[in-house]
């Protein structure tokens, strides 16, 4: 196999995994945290314009399960992932939020969100990936310190794996792939009931 060959094979390895497990996350998350909506957004270098997109959506948003939009990295989105900071707001909250943008463009196409929790998505050099969100509690309520301490352990969880598997791709094109820290991998354990 050629080198070009071997990148190309790493690479579509590689996007193969880091899809498999955005959506499994997603997945994860609106279980968890009792939700109709998760969603995750990954972004490339940066760069959103590059963004992948990942959803989960109970049978009450069926009619969303074909949305798409592409991701602008500006409103809520944008403030996660530029501060590096979880927010937890109420759907008067969001809907006051200097942030909120209404959907812009896609308003009225765009799902409902009804509160919003998200969190980012931190890799163990600090890079962020992106972030991991919910919507609309199952039960009615607001989402809570309980359900965003679980996001949060989540997302850790999430940001090992694309941890890992970017090490992994370097590795195999023969780049480096920094371990990290002793101490901070300790962190990342945590064991829980669901």
């Amino acid at each position: 196999m050629t080198e070009g060959a071997e990148a190309a094979a790493a690479t579509e390895e590689f996007d193969c995994r880091v899809d498999h497990l955005l959506q499994s996350t997603c997945e994860v998350a609106r279980a968890m945290v009792g939700a109709h909506q998760a969603a995750m957004g990954m972004l490339v270098a940066g760069d959103w314009t590059q963004a992948r997109k990942y959803f989960s959506l109970s049978d009450k948003y069926e009619q969303w399960k074909d949305f798409t939009m592409p991701a602008r990295g500006i409103g809520l989105h944008a403030l996660v992932v530029a501060k590096n900071e979880a927010i937890c707001l109420t759907q008067d909250e969001v809907e006051k939020h200097a942030a909120w943008r209404g959907f812009a463009e896609s308003a009225g196409k765009h799902p409902p969100l009804r509160g919003l929790l998200a969190v980012p998505i931190v890799g163990e050099d600090g890079l962020n990936y992106g972030l991991l969100q919910v919507s609309d509690k199952t039960d009615g309520s607001d989402f809570d310190a309980e359900d965003e301490r679980r996001l949060q352990c989540l997302a850790g969880a999430a940001a090992v794996g694309l941890d890992a598997l970017r090490k992994v791709r370097a590795l195999r094109l023969d780049e480096p792939a920094p371990a990290a820290p002793i101490e901070a991998a300790a962190s990342f354990v945590v064991i829980e009931s669901v």
